[in-house]
Parts: C-alpha cells; sequence; structure tokens
C-alpha cells in the first residue's frame, strides 16, 4: 500500500535564514566597506536612511534567491513538485496525464511507475493496474502464492470502492499483455472487499455557530478527510472520525457508533466505505 507522506519539513538545499539575519548582515556589509574609505555611518539604524532602505531591500533579495532555490530543487521532486513540473516528471518516465487525473493521482502513478522497475514483482503488478485506468483504479493490493499464482485487488473510485465488471476486465486485459506477465505466473483480478462503516455522532456547538450550516461543514470534512486517507489495509480508527468532524464551530463530539476508541481493522485486500453520516444536533458549549 502506497501511504502519503507524514507531514515532515519541506527539504531545502539552502537553509532559510530570517529577514532579519539577512538584513542585519546587508548592514554590516555596508559598514565596513563605508569604514574603509573614512565614511561615519551613524544613522545606519534610521528606516528613513537611504542606505538603510537599500540594505533593507538587498536582504529581501537574498531572500527571495534562496527561496526560488530551494523552490526549484523540490520542484524536481516526486514527492513535492507541483502542477506541469510533476507534469514534466511524469514525463521523463513516458507517463501522461489522462483526462479528468489530478496532479496527487498522477504523482502516486508515478510513484508506482519507479518503484515497479524489473522484475514481476508486486510493484511491477501495481504500476500497470494504476496505468490500466488511472481515472477509476483508486488502490491496488497484490499477493502472490509462492507457486505462481497472483491475486490482485482493486479499489475503485466510483461506486463506493466497488470495481465494476468492466473495470476488473480492463486491469485484467492489461497485466496479462505481453511483456508484463511473467510466463509462470497465473493473475486473478477481484474487486477488493469492501467493509462499510456507518458513523453517528452527537455533536455539540459553539454558541456562536449556525446549526445547519456547521453540521453540514463537518458531514463534508468526514467525507473529503476519508477520501484522502482511504486506501487498501487502511484501519478507521474511531478517533479520525472525532478529529475530521472537529470542524469550525464544534466544540464537542462523541461517537455513537463506531464505538469510541475502536478500530476497523482492514486486511490487505480490504478497504473502508462510508456508509450512512448521522450527526445528532446535542446542543450548544463553550
Amino acid at each position: 500500500m502506497d501511504l502519503p507522506l507524514p507531514n515532515i519539513p519541506l527539504p531545502v538545499i539552502e537553509r532559510e535564514p530570517t529577514f532579519e539575519t539577512l538584513f542585519n548582515n546587508r548592514l554590516d556589509q555596508l559598514r565596513g566597506l563605508l569604514t574603509d574609505v573614512g565614511f561615519d555611518w551613524d544613522t545606519y539604524m534610521l528606516r528613513s536612511d537611504p542606505l538603510n532602505r537599500f540594505c533593507r531591500h538587498a536582504a529581501y533579495g537574498d531572500l527571495l534567491m534562496v527561496s526560488a532555490m530551494n523552490d526549484t530543487f523540490r520542484a524536481t521532486l516526486t514527492d513535492f513538485a507541483q502542477g506541469a513540473d510533476l507534469i514534466a516528471l511524469a514525463s521523463d518516465w513516458d507517463l501522461t496525464r489522462a483526462d479528468g487525473e489530478t496532479i496527487d493521482d498522477l504523482r502516486r502513478r508515478l510513484r508506482e511507475t519507479k518503484k515497479g522497475q524489473g522484475g514481476f514483482s508486486d510493484n511491477w503488478y501495481k504500476r500497470f493496474a494504476f496505468a490500466a485506468d488511472p481515472l477509476r483504479v483508486e488502490d491496488v493490493g497484490v499477493e502472490g502464492d509462492g507457486s505462481g499464482g497472483v491475486l490482485v485487488s482493486i479499489l475503485s473510485k466510483d461506486n463506493g470502492g466497488v470495481a465494476s465488471d468492466e473495470l476488473i476486465a480492463t486491469v485484467e486485459a492489461a497485466l496479462n499483455a505481453p511483456g508484463v506477465r511473467g510466463d509462470n505466473d497465473h493473475i486473478r483480478v477481484v474487486r477488493a472487499v469492501i467493509l462499510t462503516v456507518n458513523v453517528e455522532a452527537d455533536v455539540w456547538l459553539l454558541p456562536e455557530a449556525s446549526k445547519d450550516d456547521t453540521l453540514a461543514a463537518a458531514e463534508t470534512a468526514l467525507f473529503a478527510n476519508f477520501a484522502t486517507e482511504r486506501r487498501l489495509g487502511w484501519d478507521f480508527a474511531s478517533d479520525f472520525a472525532i478529529a475530521a468532524l472537529r470542524t469550525t464551530g464544534v466544540k464537542r463530539v462523541t461517537l455513537i457508533t463506531p464505538q469510541a476508541n475502536s478500530v476497523v481493522v482492514t486486511a490487505a485486500n480490504e478497504a473502508v466505505a462510508l456508509g450512512s453520516i448521522k450527526l445528532n444536533y446535542a446542543g450548544r458549549a463553550y
């Protein structure tokens, strides 16, 4: 399973100093140059001084230069490139962004392509399963039995995660294409097992929050966060639902279903789907 990157600092090739550090360096540099020619610059700390303004603008330029260097460096990294930069990286691997495909989905396909180089491994088959239909394949699970049998589970982006017969056939054809399937492998493509989870919770709002708008926003946030995180083998924890529902205006959330401090555990070929969501207005709280 391809997990998203954790929340880590952005990579840099040059540590970005504070503006104050750059400004002070510029002041010290100019003061030294003026002292060498016998000029006593005693108004260097006045913002109205023309040379102080010059140093301030120079420091901004220094800061912009370092930021541009780091942005250029990040544009070369699969996990941090955005927009046209990521599309250019994907083209180096003969990948083209499909109509309607999001940048993050293209990024994931690029990761799978890089990991799936050579050898008829699990990542090899995942690479071609994703490429078979980038707009509908959300996740792929691959399990080998050690005797040439390869079971490929497909999680769909639509229909609650249940892959259609047509999508299963498309992926199966792609994996059995010449040059893709290993000579001794027997590939079977199946739908991922879907575990439906219904969510019901009592919700307390802040005094100034609009009841209908806030509850609707909380439900939307739960769907959005779930869609971002859901993968094959991803366990659904009750704490995840509580955190997602704690949007602006929500003071307190108590889960009824699933039970608090519980986890819906999934296997490598299983995925969670959200069923019904019921948010009960429980009153106001500070």
